[in-house]
């Protein structure tokens, strides 16, 4: 048996549902409804959501009862509504481009290094504000790293919609057996008007594995230590 969050069901239900509804009233703000689109409203809602696990038939019908389902149906709904807004007005990068990899292609036949998702934040070292319209670029073998697939950029630019958050999926690095232990070394490189530019090293364990599904190569996160970036000519008091 597999452990299963009911709540995503119900979600990505929803989200169908209410992209064809606003598709039939011809809804001027909706800008698309492709399947990114409608996977990116999903994970926009299940983020704001405490999720509802089972592992069987019998733990599913426990849970239903268990749910208020009216109400998570309201809220669900807005949720939905936001995201969908959201999304519309603000579309990632070759966001009609397939979120499935050539890595992910690979699954089951060769071991790799599938490396975590890496997210960050850029700060004002001055009022603790996230800086808006900075560039943040990942080095690898003192390269621009490859991202998992076009889906993802490098350099990212730092922007309102996601508070100034920024996010990295590495291309997975072929190893030459399963179980394999590597240290992978990266550096950030961070430029913003009216800042002084900084780098950031940092280093990673990774152990090589075969992909058993087809879904996804990265099923965890790092977290990088928050950034901070003072103003041209002012002295870092961090240093």
């Amino acid at each position: 048996m597999k452990i299963h969050n009911l709540m995503e069901d119900i979600v990505k239900e929803t989200v169908d549902k209410m992209y064809e509804q606003l598709k039939s009233t011809n809804a001027r703000w909706l800008t698309c409804s492709c399947e990114n689109c409608r996977l990116d409203a999903t994970s926009y809602v299940l983020n704001r959501i405490p999720p509802k696990y089972i592992v069987s038939g019998r733990g599913a019908t426990h849970a239903v009862n268990d749910l208020n389902i009216s109400q998570i149906k309201i809220d669900v709904d807005k949720l939905v509504l936001d995201g969908i807004r959201l999304i519309s007005s603000s579309k990632r990068p070759n966001h009609s481009l397939s979120y499935i990899s050539e890595a992910e292609k690979l699954s089951g036949s060769s071991p790799y290094f599938y490396f975590p998702i890496f997210t960050g934040s850029v700060y004002d070292g001055t009022n603790f504000e996230p800086i808006m319209g900075a560039k943040i670029e990942l080095y690898y073998k003192n390269q621009l790293a490859e991202m998992l697939d076009q889906t993802w950029q490098n350099p990212s630019v730092s922007c309102k919609s996601t508070d100034g958050v920024f996010s990295f999926c590495v291309n997975p690095e072929k190893a030459e057996a399963e179980k394999m232990d590597g240290h992978f070394d990266f550096e950030l490189k961070v430029s913003a008007d009216g800042y002084e530019s900084i780098n950031y090293v940092f280093s990673i364990p990774v152990q090589s594995k075969i992909l058993t599904g087809s879904t996804v190569t990265s099923n965890y996160s790092l977290k990088i230590q928050d950034l901070f970036m003072f103003p041209v000519g002012m002295e870092n008091p961090m240093e």
